[in-house]
């Protein structure tokens, strides 16, 4: 086997190890969750008990609380997860699919709790999370697969 060749197999075994390591901490899912639930909960609450300007700061600290979460995810993992110039091809779709799962979750949660289908609202509070913690585990899978195949561009 020639110089080059070994070179090539060498680094992709670094691609494989590196992209094995690169996994979403517990914490992180966790702790995602937790905060969207609270923040999909909070039109629960406020026509009796949380007024429109109290509910509005809390939806703001809890928005602040995950971007100092992703920031502290990316410390950890060395990742950079967010940006328009993602490093990793096939994690772009997954900020579309996100926008569009939360633009959906809000304005379902809305109606159903608008017309007083309280059961229905906390369904969609229930599947919104879910489906949160789904695109992240997909994105850091398209992440990992980026990095086995090469694909992670540096900039």
């Amino acid at each position: 086997m020639n110089d080059g060749s070994r070179d090539l197999e060498q680094l992709q075994q670094q691609r494989t190890a590196l992209a094995q390591r690169l996994r979403l901490p517990w914490w992180y899912l966790a702790a995602t969750a937790v905060v969207m639930a609270v923040l999909l909960g909070l039109p629960f609450l406020q026509p009796r008990y949380v007024s429109d300007g109290a509910g509005q700061v809390t939806s703001l600290v809890l928005i602040m609380i995950q971007f100092g979460l992703s920031r502290l995810l990316e410390n950890t993992t060395g990742v950079k997860y967010r940006g328009r110039n993602m490093s990793y091809p096939s994690a772009r779709p997954v900020m579309w699919v996100t926008c569009a799962v939360a633009a959906a979750s809000v304005a379902g949660e809305g109606v159903f709790l608008r017309g007083g289908d309280t059961v229905l609202a906390v369904a969609v509070v229930v599947v919104t999370v879910a489906a949160v913690v789904g695109i992240l585990l997909w994105q850091n899978a398209a992440i990992r697969h980026d990095i086995r195949q090469g694909r992670a561009v540096s900039r």
